[in-house]
């Protein structure tokens, strides 16, 4: 009968050993990534059954501590505050992560919730799952390997069956468990693909099956003091060979072969020199090119199909609340309408999620606000308009609440509800005496808000009526000048405007960003000239979900920004203008100089309606 394979050992070992992390150092970091992505962590109480859920707010290398949010449910923050013992695990980037057991050496109270201090524990476990990092060797391809130690009376041949970051699993003709047990450490693997990329390090053996019937012994093995340019070659080889499963699963097809598999013929020897030096020079001269550019590229079109999936992942979950204020602002517009008092809790508790999601992702956020509907465009610009002031004002180094301001921006028109339709919609200028009750808006706003409560935040009142006056007096309700103008109602003004804008109605088509920000900086007298600048530098000439034109008559939304010169960084190409065609997604890096060669450069940008391109498409 057939003892199992490591596979199915480790699959079942689930509390596995892996790399013990005890240097403060190395904790920190990998807390600090578990904070920066907001992993959550699962807190296992030692008097308690059953876990609990918390996330990293902070990370102190120099104290040596990190601080834990609120944990739920209810019963977990009593354990907490019991100063009870607890380990915890998290899962990120497919590794799992667990601690010693700690407890809480502190309370605090923030945003009127309870946080924990805790102390870093002695020991980080960091355990690779198997079956979400290991990059397959494909079935047919022959990835030797050669295992050399000095308690072997000869080298053992075998082939490669996977490989990640950490370690591999290697096939072996025989039984190999009594001359390699467990844990033997070996001097010298060495791993040849067919286009003759050879990685050599040492490495433990982690576990080892044998398979009778097949004749056949599987080893799990672990790199060890494995030297940086060896740790280059096999990142290189995980992504490439992910890659090419990626795309063999994406069409179904197997039209395209990775380079490793690729095989070489053996270079002509010269004179006097063995087949074994011929390679190890080979080796060294063909090992720069081969990391340069194919890793790069590899490795580049790996991260970007990771950040495709999480962007997707965070789409689906930002579009959620994104919908709920859109449809809370339309509620509260309701409760105007019949003079009601306004109920504005809801609207409130969905202003804290929307600066969570921009504090997370903000271009995705961004991305969501370009969905608009002609018929709500009220509500929308609202959303759009809070969140834009966000993210304008943290830009900028705003110390206030976030959530104060998208809040802000969620009420700042509920006024608009008092007015007539006739003159909501009208496609016309506006008569003087039009204008005059279009503007009274702003009045019915502050009334209603006022009314609701006595305790809003004091951004609402300066957003509802500052975003309407202009620097020259020409504004209203009161027609204050500049030097009455705070520095949060002249950015208000400057948002309202441009979302304004650049917002379609059911009577005119919304105005391209880049003609938007051309209105602004020529209205200097109204709009503070040095803050729209701001505001351009932060959003970018070409905004996220930008639709642009490329060199190569490819057209792609923007997705993101480069942070240093807020230019378009990922974009999904989606149309092919040659064509007049939609085409598969697929995203490029244009910070990468390669995606230049693929795509083109930037030349203009583009109304999606021309094309009949449906926004989602971003998210697709």
């Amino acid at each position: 009968m057939a003892t199992e394979t490591p596979t199915e050992q480790q699959d079942k070992q689930q509390q596995a050993q892996g790399q013990l992390l005890t240097k403060p150092e190395s904790i920190f970091g990998l807390l600090s990534r578990l904070r920066e992505h907001h992993i959550p962590l699962k807190l296992h109480f030692s008097a308690v059954e059953g876990s609990y859920s918390t996330i990293i707010l902070k990370a102190d290398l120099k104290g040596r501590y990190f601080i834990i949010d609120q944990v739920t449910p209810e019963w977990g923050d009593r354990l907490m505050a019991k100063s009870g013992t607890f380990t915890f695990e998290a899962f990120y980037d497919g590794c799992r992560i667990a601690s010693t057991k700690i407890k809480a050496v502190g309370k605090g109270q923030q945003d009127g919730q309870s946080i924990y201090k805790i102390p870093f524990p002695d020991e980080l476990d960091y355990f690779q799952r198997r079956q979400f990092y290991r990059a397959q060797i494909r079935r047919g391809v022959v990835v030797e390997t050669t295992l050399k130690s000095p308690e072997l009376s000869e080298p053992i041949i075998g082939s490669l069956k996977d490989i990640s970051a950490q370690g591999c699993q290697i096939q072996l003709e025989g039984d190999y468990r009594e001359a390699l047990a467990d844990q033997v450490v070996l001097e010298d693997c060495e791993i040849t693909f067919p286009n003759q990329l050879c990685i050599t390090t040492q490495i433990q053996i982690r576990h080892i099956g044998y398979d009778e019937k097949q004749d056949i012994s599987s080893c799990g093995c672990l790199f060890i003091d494995i030297p940086p340019m060896e740790e280059r070659k096999v990142s290189y080889a995980v992504a490439e060979v992910q890659r090419e499963i990626a795309r063999r699963s994406s069409d179904g097809s197997s039209r395209y072969t990775s380079p490793l598999y690729e095989e070489k013929p053996a270079e002509e020897l010269t004179d006097g020199e063995t087949t074994e030096e011929a390679a190890d020079k080979d080796k060294e001269e063909k090992t720069d090119e081969l990391l340069d550019a194919e890793m790069k590229s590899s490795i580049n079109e790996m991260k970007q199909q990771k950040e495709k999936a999480r962007l997707q992942e965070l789409f689906k979950e930002f579009r959620i609340t994104h919908t709920n204020a859109i449809a809370s602002v339309k509620g509260l517009m309701s409760q105007i309408k019949q003079k009601q008092k306004l109920r504005l809790e809801s609207a409130q508790e969905i202003s804290e999620k929307l600066a969570e999601a921009l504090e997370r992702n903000p271009h995705v956020l961004l991305a969501l606000t370009t969905l608009r509907d002609a018929q709500d465009f009220i509500p929308q610009h609202s959303v759009s308009f809070g969140i834009h002031l966000a993210h304008f004002s943290r830009s900028i180094g705003y110390q206030g609440s976030l959530a104060d301001l998208i809040y802000a921006g969620m009420l700042h028109d509920l006024g608009k509800a008092m007015l007539p339709t006739t003159i909501i919609y009208k496609p016309e200028k506006l008569t003087n005496t039009e204008l005059k009750t279009m503007q009274r808006h702003v009045i019915y706003t502050h009334q209603a808000l006022t009314a609701a409560s006595e305790d809003l935040p004091k951004e609402v009142i300066a957003v509802t009526l500052g975003n309407t006056e202009r620097l020259d007096g020409s504004g209203f309700p009161r027609q204050q000048k500049a030097d009455k103008l705070s520095g949060l109602a002249r950015m208000a003004a400057i948002v309202d405007a441009y979302d304004a804008m650049t917002t379609d109605r059911n009577y005119a088509k919304g105005m391209l960003p880049a003609l938007a920000f051309k209105t602004l900086m020529n209205s200097d007298k109204q709009f503070d000239r040095t803050l729209v600048q701001r505001f351009i530098k932060c959003i970018g000439l070409l905004p996220v979900g930008s639709l642009i034109r490329l060199s190569s008559n490819k057209l792609a939304f923007v997705l993101t920004l480069s942070p240093d010169t807020a230019k378009p960084a990922l974009v999904r190409v989606i149309y092919d203008a040659e064509k007049k065609q939609l085409i598969s997604p697929d995203d490029y890096d244009l910070t990468d100089p390669a995606s230049e060669k693929k795509i083109g450069t930037i030349m203009r940008p583009e109304d999606p309606g021309k094309y009949f391109i449906n926004r989602l498409l971003m998210m697709d």
